[in-house]
Protein backbone atom coordinates (compact mmCIF):
# COMPACT_ATOMS: atom_id res chain seq x y z
CA UNK A 1 0.00 0.00 0.00
CA UNK A 2 1.42 3.70 -1.46
CA UNK A 3 1.69 5.87 1.82
CA UNK A 4 1.65 9.61 1.94
CA UNK A 5 0.99 9.83 5.66
CA UNK A 6 0.83 7.44 8.58
CA UNK A 7 -1.40 4.39 8.18
CA UNK A 8 -2.95 3.07 11.48
CA UNK A 9 -1.07 -0.25 12.03
CA UNK A 10 -3.57 -2.95 12.58
CA UNK A 11 -2.08 -4.56 15.52
CA UNK A 12 -2.30 -0.97 17.21
CA UNK A 13 -5.79 0.39 16.27
CA UNK A 14 -7.93 0.10 19.80
CA UNK A 15 -10.96 -1.37 19.46
CA UNK A 16 -14.49 1.12 18.25
CA UNK A 17 -15.26 0.63 21.79
CA UNK A 18 -12.15 1.77 23.71
CA UNK A 19 -12.04 4.23 26.34
CA UNK A 20 -9.64 6.90 27.23
CA UNK A 21 -8.06 7.63 30.55
CA UNK A 22 -9.22 10.57 32.62
CA UNK A 23 -6.33 12.02 33.42
CA UNK A 24 -5.40 11.76 29.41
CA UNK A 25 -7.89 13.70 28.45
CA UNK A 26 -7.60 16.23 31.09
CA UNK A 27 -4.40 16.22 30.36
CA UNK A 28 -4.95 16.84 27.00
CA UNK A 29 -7.80 19.06 27.48
CA UNK A 30 -5.63 21.85 29.89
CA UNK A 31 -3.75 22.61 27.21
CA UNK A 32 -7.05 24.65 25.78
CA UNK A 33 -6.86 26.82 28.29
CA UNK A 34 -3.80 28.67 27.05
CA UNK A 35 -5.13 28.55 23.33
CA UNK A 36 -8.35 29.95 24.72
CA UNK A 37 -6.52 32.81 26.18
CA UNK A 38 -4.31 33.43 23.41
CA UNK A 39 -7.15 32.81 20.63
CA UNK A 40 -10.11 34.97 22.93
CA UNK A 41 -7.12 37.94 24.03
CA UNK A 42 -5.93 38.79 20.83
CA UNK A 43 -9.68 38.54 18.89
CA UNK A 44 -11.05 39.83 21.74
CA UNK A 45 -8.91 43.11 22.51
CA UNK A 46 -6.14 43.28 19.44
CA UNK A 47 -8.76 45.87 17.77
CA UNK A 48 -9.23 48.43 20.77
CA UNK A 49 -5.67 47.87 21.84
CA UNK A 50 -4.12 48.89 18.07
CA UNK A 51 -7.33 51.57 17.37
CA UNK A 52 -7.43 53.27 20.91
CA UNK A 53 -4.28 52.52 22.78
CA UNK A 54 -1.55 52.31 20.40
CA UNK A 55 -3.47 55.48 18.13
CA UNK A 56 -3.51 53.53 14.75
CA UNK A 57 -6.74 54.67 12.74
CA UNK A 58 -9.12 51.68 13.14
CA UNK A 59 -9.15 50.85 9.41
CA UNK A 60 -5.38 50.60 9.32
CA UNK A 61 -5.31 48.58 12.56
CA UNK A 62 -7.82 45.98 10.92
CA UNK A 63 -6.13 46.26 7.54
CA UNK A 64 -2.79 45.17 9.81
CA UNK A 65 -4.79 42.20 11.79
CA UNK A 66 -5.61 40.63 8.43
CA UNK A 67 -2.57 41.23 6.84
CA UNK A 68 -0.82 39.12 9.43
CA UNK A 69 -3.48 36.36 9.28
CA UNK A 70 -2.27 35.48 5.74
CA UNK A 71 0.96 34.15 6.90
CA UNK A 72 -1.19 31.03 8.13
CA UNK A 73 -2.05 30.67 3.96
CA UNK A 74 1.57 29.31 3.82
CA UNK A 75 2.29 28.37 7.19
CA UNK A 76 -0.96 25.99 8.42
CA UNK A 77 -0.75 23.74 5.28
CA UNK A 78 2.94 23.33 5.58
CA UNK A 79 2.55 22.52 9.62
CA UNK A 80 -0.04 20.16 8.93
CA UNK A 81 1.67 17.93 6.55
CA UNK A 82 4.90 18.17 7.94
CA UNK A 83 3.14 16.91 11.57
CA UNK A 84 1.63 14.02 9.63
CA UNK A 85 5.13 13.30 8.13
CA UNK A 86 7.22 13.51 11.47
CA UNK A 87 8.74 11.17 13.30
CA UNK A 88 9.95 10.87 16.49
CA UNK A 89 9.66 8.56 19.82
CA UNK A 90 7.31 11.15 21.66
CA UNK A 91 4.90 11.12 18.92
CA UNK A 92 3.98 13.01 15.39
CA UNK A 93 3.07 15.70 17.76
CA UNK A 94 3.96 16.48 20.41
CA UNK A 95 7.20 17.64 19.47
CA UNK A 96 5.25 20.34 17.80
CA UNK A 97 3.54 21.50 20.88
CA UNK A 98 6.94 21.84 22.95
CA UNK A 99 8.37 24.59 20.76
CA UNK A 100 4.43 26.34 20.18
CA UNK A 101 4.07 26.77 23.62
CA UNK A 102 7.33 28.64 23.75
CA UNK A 103 6.41 31.18 20.48
CA UNK A 104 2.75 31.51 21.22
CA UNK A 105 3.35 32.85 24.98
CA UNK A 106 6.30 35.05 23.95
CA UNK A 107 3.97 36.03 21.04
CA UNK A 108 1.45 37.37 23.09
CA UNK A 109 3.54 39.44 25.54
CA UNK A 110 5.48 40.90 22.68
CA UNK A 111 1.76 41.79 21.04
CA UNK A 112 0.84 43.73 24.52
CA UNK A 113 3.88 45.62 24.85
CA UNK A 114 3.93 47.08 21.77
CA UNK A 115 6.06 49.89 21.88
CA UNK A 116 4.65 53.68 20.34
CA UNK A 117 7.36 54.45 17.45
CA UNK A 118 6.48 58.29 16.75
CA UNK A 119 3.77 57.61 13.86
CA UNK A 120 1.02 55.21 13.56
CA UNK A 121 2.49 53.35 10.17
CA UNK A 122 5.96 52.56 12.07
CA UNK A 123 3.61 51.11 15.16
CA UNK A 124 1.99 49.18 12.83
CA UNK A 125 4.59 47.44 10.93
CA UNK A 126 6.25 46.78 14.58
CA UNK A 127 2.34 45.32 15.58
CA UNK A 128 2.32 43.47 12.24
CA UNK A 129 5.69 41.80 13.05
CA UNK A 130 4.57 40.58 16.49
CA UNK A 131 0.95 39.20 15.34
CA UNK A 132 2.83 37.27 12.08
CA UNK A 133 5.15 35.69 15.16
CA UNK A 134 1.80 35.12 17.14
CA UNK A 135 0.40 33.67 13.62
CA UNK A 136 3.14 31.19 13.27
CA UNK A 137 3.54 30.10 17.14
CA UNK A 138 -0.05 29.19 17.28
CA UNK A 139 -0.06 27.70 14.26
CA UNK A 140 2.87 25.32 15.37
CA UNK A 141 1.25 24.22 18.34
CA UNK A 142 -2.73 24.44 17.59
CA UNK A 143 -2.45 22.10 14.86
CA UNK A 144 -1.00 19.24 16.15
CA UNK A 145 -2.43 19.93 19.13
CA UNK A 146 -6.25 19.65 17.25
CA UNK A 147 -5.20 16.44 15.73
CA UNK A 148 -4.17 14.55 18.21
CA UNK A 149 -7.25 13.04 19.13
CA UNK A 150 -7.46 11.55 16.21
CA UNK A 151 -4.89 9.18 16.98
CA UNK A 152 -6.19 8.41 20.30
CA UNK A 153 -9.41 7.06 19.83
CA UNK A 154 -11.77 5.83 17.22
CA UNK A 155 -14.61 5.50 19.99
CA UNK A 156 -17.34 7.43 17.80
CA UNK A 157 -19.02 9.29 21.23
CA UNK A 158 -15.70 8.85 23.30
CA UNK A 159 -14.75 11.83 20.15
CA UNK A 160 -17.49 13.85 21.73
CA UNK A 161 -16.37 13.14 25.32
CA UNK A 162 -12.83 14.26 24.97
CA UNK A 163 -13.27 17.44 23.29
CA UNK A 164 -16.08 17.86 25.82
CA UNK A 165 -12.61 18.24 28.24
CA UNK A 166 -11.11 20.55 25.86
CA UNK A 167 -14.49 22.80 26.08
CA UNK A 168 -14.28 22.67 30.12
CA UNK A 169 -10.75 24.49 29.34
CA UNK A 170 -11.75 26.41 26.35
CA UNK A 171 -14.25 28.20 29.01
CA UNK A 172 -12.31 28.99 31.50
CA UNK A 173 -9.54 30.63 29.07
CA UNK A 174 -11.85 32.53 27.84
CA UNK A 175 -13.06 33.63 31.26
CA UNK A 176 -9.53 34.78 31.71
CA UNK A 177 -9.43 36.75 29.16
CA UNK A 178 -13.20 37.86 28.27
CA UNK A 179 -13.39 38.74 32.69
CA UNK A 180 -10.07 38.53 34.12
CA UNK A 181 -8.19 40.99 31.71
CA UNK A 182 -10.94 43.25 32.24
CA UNK A 183 -10.94 43.50 35.99
CA UNK A 184 -7.80 44.30 36.41
CA UNK A 185 -7.51 46.63 33.25
CA UNK A 186 -10.34 48.13 34.96
CA UNK A 187 -8.31 48.62 37.98
CA UNK A 188 -5.31 49.33 36.65
CA UNK A 189 -6.17 51.74 34.40
CA UNK A 190 -8.08 50.41 31.04
CA UNK A 191 -6.82 53.63 28.84
CA UNK A 192 -3.59 52.96 30.12
CA UNK A 193 -0.49 51.28 27.95
CA UNK A 194 0.97 50.36 30.64
CA UNK A 195 -1.57 48.08 32.40
CA UNK A 196 -1.94 46.43 28.75
CA UNK A 197 1.67 45.72 29.33
CA UNK A 198 0.89 44.24 32.28
CA UNK A 199 -1.54 42.03 31.51
CA UNK A 200 0.10 40.82 28.37
CA UNK A 201 3.02 39.82 30.79
CA UNK A 202 0.72 37.87 33.24
CA UNK A 203 -1.23 36.10 30.70
CA UNK A 204 1.54 34.88 28.91
CA UNK A 205 2.89 33.29 31.43
CA UNK A 206 -0.47 31.49 31.66
CA UNK A 207 -0.42 30.38 28.63
CA UNK A 208 3.29 28.54 28.70
CA UNK A 209 2.45 26.92 31.69
CA UNK A 210 -1.21 25.43 30.14
CA UNK A 211 0.23 24.43 26.93
CA UNK A 212 3.54 22.94 28.07
CA UNK A 213 1.15 20.80 31.12
CA UNK A 214 -0.49 19.17 27.93
CA UNK A 215 2.86 18.34 26.39
CA UNK A 216 3.68 17.01 29.30
CA UNK A 217 0.34 15.44 29.93
CA UNK A 218 -0.11 13.55 26.30
CA UNK A 219 3.42 11.56 26.98
CA UNK A 220 1.67 8.63 27.74
CA UNK A 221 -1.07 9.40 24.82
CA UNK A 222 -1.87 6.40 21.36
CA UNK A 223 -0.30 7.84 18.35
CA UNK A 224 0.03 6.45 14.68
CA UNK A 225 3.00 5.73 13.07
CA UNK A 226 4.36 5.51 9.59
CA UNK A 227 4.76 1.56 8.33
CA UNK A 228 7.00 3.38 5.74
CA UNK A 229 8.68 6.62 4.67
CA UNK A 230 7.25 8.60 1.63
CA UNK A 231 9.58 9.17 -0.95
CA UNK A 232 8.02 12.27 -2.01
CA UNK A 233 9.37 15.36 -2.38
CA UNK A 234 7.50 18.34 0.66
CA UNK A 235 5.95 19.93 -1.67
CA UNK A 236 4.44 16.61 -3.67
CA UNK A 237 3.23 15.40 -0.85
CA UNK A 238 1.40 18.58 -0.02
CA UNK A 239 -0.17 18.96 -3.02
CA UNK A 240 -0.97 15.44 -2.49
CA UNK A 241 -2.54 15.69 1.09
CA UNK A 242 -4.78 18.67 0.70
CA UNK A 243 -5.95 17.42 -3.05
CA UNK A 244 -7.43 14.29 -0.97
CA UNK A 245 -8.73 16.31 1.62
CA UNK A 246 -10.84 18.87 -0.31
CA UNK A 247 -12.39 16.13 -2.46
CA UNK A 248 -13.95 15.13 1.00
CA UNK A 249 -17.65 16.48 0.64
CA UNK A 250 -17.98 16.04 4.59
CA UNK A 251 -15.17 18.01 5.42
CA UNK A 252 -16.22 20.75 2.87
CA UNK A 253 -19.69 20.97 4.16
CA UNK A 254 -18.39 21.17 7.77
CA UNK A 255 -15.85 24.00 7.05
CA UNK A 256 -18.57 25.71 5.36
CA UNK A 257 -20.52 26.03 7.90
CA UNK A 258 -17.94 27.18 10.20
CA UNK A 259 -16.80 29.70 8.26
CA UNK A 260 -19.98 31.35 8.24
CA UNK A 261 -20.39 31.01 11.67
CA UNK A 262 -17.59 32.37 12.82
CA UNK A 263 -17.43 35.15 10.93
CA UNK A 264 -20.26 36.24 13.22
CA UNK A 265 -18.62 35.38 16.12
CA UNK A 266 -15.34 37.34 15.39
CA UNK A 267 -17.07 39.86 14.20
CA UNK A 268 -19.35 40.10 17.88
CA UNK A 269 -15.64 39.73 19.65
CA UNK A 270 -13.62 42.73 17.68
CA UNK A 271 -16.36 44.95 18.35
CA UNK A 272 -17.86 43.69 21.70
CA UNK A 273 -15.50 45.56 24.31
CA UNK A 274 -16.54 49.26 22.01
CA UNK A 275 -20.28 47.98 22.40
CA UNK A 276 -20.19 47.36 26.05
CA UNK A 277 -18.76 50.73 26.93
CA UNK A 278 -19.65 52.82 23.82
CA UNK A 279 -23.63 51.12 23.26
CA UNK A 280 -24.39 50.19 26.63
CA UNK A 281 -22.48 52.45 29.20
CA UNK A 282 -21.40 49.76 30.89
CA UNK A 283 -17.25 49.47 32.46
CA UNK A 284 -15.25 46.61 32.28
CA UNK A 285 -16.62 45.20 35.33
CA UNK A 286 -19.88 44.60 33.94
CA UNK A 287 -18.55 42.61 30.61
CA UNK A 288 -16.37 40.52 33.65
CA UNK A 289 -20.01 39.41 35.20
CA UNK A 290 -21.18 38.36 31.25
CA UNK A 291 -17.84 36.83 30.85
CA UNK A 292 -18.14 34.79 34.30
CA UNK A 293 -21.77 33.70 33.43
CA UNK A 294 -20.63 32.82 29.85
CA UNK A 295 -18.12 30.59 31.61
CA UNK A 296 -19.96 28.36 33.84
CA UNK A 297 -22.89 28.15 31.33
CA UNK A 298 -20.06 26.97 28.64
CA UNK A 299 -18.76 24.39 31.82
CA UNK A 300 -22.68 23.10 32.69
CA UNK A 301 -23.74 22.36 29.14
CA UNK A 302 -20.89 21.12 27.47
CA UNK A 303 -21.21 17.70 29.20
CA UNK A 304 -25.02 18.16 28.80
CA UNK A 305 -24.81 18.30 25.05
CA UNK A 306 -22.66 15.43 24.66
CA UNK A 307 -25.31 12.94 26.29
CA UNK A 308 -28.02 15.08 24.02
CA UNK A 309 -26.06 14.20 20.95
CA UNK A 310 -26.10 10.43 22.14
CA UNK A 311 -29.83 10.69 21.71
CA UNK A 312 -30.81 13.11 18.71
CA UNK A 313 -27.15 12.95 17.27
CA UNK A 314 -24.42 15.69 16.27
CA UNK A 315 -25.76 17.55 13.65
CA UNK A 316 -29.54 18.06 15.32
CA UNK A 317 -27.40 19.23 18.95
CA UNK A 318 -25.21 21.41 16.62
CA UNK A 319 -28.91 22.77 14.87
CA UNK A 320 -29.53 23.48 18.57
CA UNK A 321 -26.56 24.99 19.88
CA UNK A 322 -26.47 27.00 15.90
CA UNK A 323 -29.89 28.57 16.05
CA UNK A 324 -29.10 29.41 19.72
CA UNK A 325 -26.85 31.46 18.69
CA UNK A 326 -28.84 33.19 15.95
CA UNK A 327 -31.38 34.09 18.68
CA UNK A 328 -28.56 35.67 20.96
CA UNK A 329 -26.90 38.07 18.35
CA UNK A 330 -30.39 39.42 17.76
CA UNK A 331 -31.40 40.22 20.95
CA UNK A 332 -28.48 42.68 21.47
CA UNK A 333 -30.68 44.47 18.36
CA UNK A 334 -33.35 45.47 21.96
CA UNK A 335 -30.26 46.43 24.23
CA UNK A 336 -29.56 50.02 25.35
CA UNK A 337 -27.45 52.27 27.26
CA UNK A 338 -27.66 51.28 30.85
CA UNK A 339 -28.70 48.16 30.04
CA UNK A 340 -29.67 45.83 32.64
CA UNK A 341 -27.36 43.56 34.35
CA UNK A 342 -29.82 40.69 34.81
CA UNK A 343 -30.39 41.39 31.15
CA UNK A 344 -26.90 40.68 30.23
CA UNK A 345 -26.46 37.62 32.49
CA UNK A 346 -29.32 36.41 30.96
CA UNK A 347 -27.23 36.65 27.29
CA UNK A 348 -24.77 35.13 28.97
CA UNK A 349 -26.42 32.14 30.06
CA UNK A 350 -27.49 31.46 26.53
CA UNK A 351 -24.60 31.88 24.63
CA UNK A 352 -23.11 29.54 26.92
CA UNK A 353 -25.09 26.93 25.26
CA UNK A 354 -24.45 28.16 21.87
CA UNK A 355 -20.84 28.26 22.50
CA UNK A 356 -20.14 25.26 23.79
CA UNK A 357 -22.71 23.13 21.19
CA UNK A 358 -20.50 24.66 18.44
CA UNK A 359 -17.07 24.02 19.48
CA UNK A 360 -17.74 20.26 20.85
CA UNK A 361 -19.97 19.21 17.95
CA UNK A 362 -18.20 20.66 15.29
CA UNK A 363 -14.84 19.71 16.87
CA UNK A 364 -16.09 15.57 17.16
CA UNK A 365 -17.79 16.25 13.89
CA UNK A 366 -14.07 16.87 12.65
CA UNK A 367 -12.73 14.22 14.46
CA UNK A 368 -15.26 11.73 12.97
CA UNK A 369 -14.32 13.15 9.15
CA UNK A 370 -11.10 12.23 9.92
CA UNK A 371 -11.63 8.66 10.84
CA UNK A 372 -13.94 7.88 7.90
CA UNK A 373 -11.20 9.07 5.64
CA UNK A 374 -8.49 6.71 7.43
CA UNK A 375 -10.62 3.95 7.20
CA UNK A 376 -11.66 4.47 3.92
CA UNK A 377 -8.24 5.10 2.69
CA UNK A 378 -5.98 3.37 4.86
CA UNK A 379 -3.99 6.87 5.07
CA UNK A 380 -3.98 9.29 8.19
CA UNK A 381 -4.45 12.73 7.46
CA UNK A 382 -5.11 14.82 10.76
CA UNK A 383 -2.87 17.30 10.14
CA UNK A 384 -3.84 18.14 6.53
CA UNK A 385 -7.63 17.89 8.01
CA UNK A 386 -6.88 19.92 11.21
CA UNK A 387 -4.47 22.82 8.96
CA UNK A 388 -7.49 23.35 6.36
CA UNK A 389 -10.16 23.63 9.83
CA UNK A 390 -7.87 25.95 11.81
CA UNK A 391 -7.31 28.17 8.66
CA UNK A 392 -10.85 28.59 8.09
CA UNK A 393 -11.09 30.19 12.08
CA UNK A 394 -7.96 32.05 11.68
CA UNK A 395 -9.36 33.66 8.46
CA UNK A 396 -12.22 34.65 10.04
CA UNK A 397 -10.54 35.82 12.63
CA UNK A 398 -8.58 37.98 10.43
CA UNK A 399 -11.51 39.33 8.69
CA UNK A 400 -13.36 39.91 11.86
CA UNK A 401 -11.66 43.13 12.89
CA UNK A 402 -11.27 44.08 9.52
CA UNK A 403 -15.15 44.74 9.04
CA UNK A 404 -15.21 46.27 12.29
CA UNK A 405 -12.34 48.51 11.55
CA UNK A 406 -13.55 49.92 8.58
CA UNK A 407 -16.83 50.33 9.89
CA UNK A 408 -15.92 52.53 12.90
CA UNK A 409 -13.51 54.64 10.36
CA UNK A 410 -16.42 54.83 7.96
CA UNK A 411 -19.10 56.03 10.85
CA UNK A 412 -16.14 58.45 12.00
CA UNK A 413 -15.21 57.02 15.23
CA UNK A 414 -12.36 59.54 17.08
CA UNK A 415 -9.67 56.95 18.17
CA UNK A 416 -7.90 59.90 19.78
CA UNK A 417 -10.91 60.31 22.83
CA UNK A 418 -10.45 57.80 25.74
CA UNK A 419 -12.29 54.71 24.08
CA UNK A 420 -14.53 54.57 27.23
CA UNK A 421 -16.37 57.72 25.89
CA UNK A 422 -19.13 57.61 24.45
CA UNK A 423 -19.46 58.57 20.38
CA UNK A 424 -22.97 57.88 19.51
CA UNK A 425 -24.58 58.54 16.50
CA UNK A 426 -22.85 56.66 13.42
CA UNK A 427 -20.91 54.62 15.88
CA UNK A 428 -23.09 53.42 17.74
CA UNK A 429 -25.24 52.02 14.68
CA UNK A 430 -21.34 50.31 13.17
CA UNK A 431 -20.97 48.39 16.32
CA UNK A 432 -24.63 47.30 16.64
CA UNK A 433 -23.91 45.63 13.11
CA UNK A 434 -21.02 43.82 14.02
CA UNK A 435 -22.58 42.60 16.88
CA UNK A 436 -26.28 41.65 16.44
CA UNK A 437 -27.11 42.45 12.31
CA UNK A 438 -24.40 40.63 10.95
CA UNK A 439 -23.47 37.52 13.34
CA UNK A 440 -27.48 36.57 13.08
CA UNK A 441 -27.62 36.32 8.77
CA UNK A 442 -24.33 34.50 9.34
CA UNK A 443 -25.55 32.48 11.70
CA UNK A 444 -28.96 31.66 9.72
CA UNK A 445 -26.17 30.73 6.90
CA UNK A 446 -24.22 28.30 8.92
CA UNK A 447 -27.74 26.84 10.03
CA UNK A 448 -28.47 26.15 5.59
CA UNK A 449 -25.02 24.58 5.09
CA UNK A 450 -25.15 22.54 8.02
CA UNK A 451 -28.13 20.73 6.02
CA UNK A 452 -26.10 19.43 3.45
CA UNK A 453 -23.48 17.34 6.47
CA UNK A 454 -24.63 13.53 6.10
CA UNK A 455 -21.84 11.65 8.28
CA UNK A 456 -23.55 10.23 10.88
CA UNK A 457 -23.26 7.07 13.56
CA UNK A 458 -24.47 4.60 11.69
CA UNK A 459 -21.40 4.90 8.76
CA UNK A 460 -19.14 3.97 11.92
CA UNK A 461 -20.96 0.99 12.81
CA UNK A 462 -19.53 -2.59 11.67
CA UNK A 463 -20.54 -3.64 8.06
CA UNK A 464 -22.50 -6.96 8.36
CA UNK A 465 -20.53 -9.61 7.36
CA UNK A 466 -16.82 -7.67 8.01
CA UNK A 467 -14.42 -9.28 9.97
CA UNK A 468 -14.72 -8.36 13.99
Amino acid sequence: MATTAAPIPADEAPAPSAKLPFSLKLGWGSGAFGISLLMNGISGLILLFAASILQIEPAIAGTVIFLAKLIDVVTDPVVGVWSDRFESPRGRRRPFLFWGAIMAAASFALIFTTPMLGNQYLTALYLFIVLSFYAIGYTIYNIPYMAMPAEMTEDYHERSSIHAFRMVFVSLGSLVAGAGVKVVLERLGKTEAESWAIVGLICAALIFASLMTAYFATRVARFTTSERKSTKSNMSQLVEEFGAVKQNRDFLRLISVKFAQLLGVQTTAAAFAYFFVQSLGRNFDVLAIFGVTVTASTIICAPLLVRLSRRIGKKNAYYLAAGTNVLYALSWSLAGEGEPIWAIVVRGAIVGLAFSGNVVMAMSMLTDIINADAERTGVRREGAFTALYSFVEKLTGAIGPLIVGFALSFAGFDNSLPFDVPQGGNVDTALLISVSWLPAVFGVIAMALLAGYRLSEADFEPKEGAQA
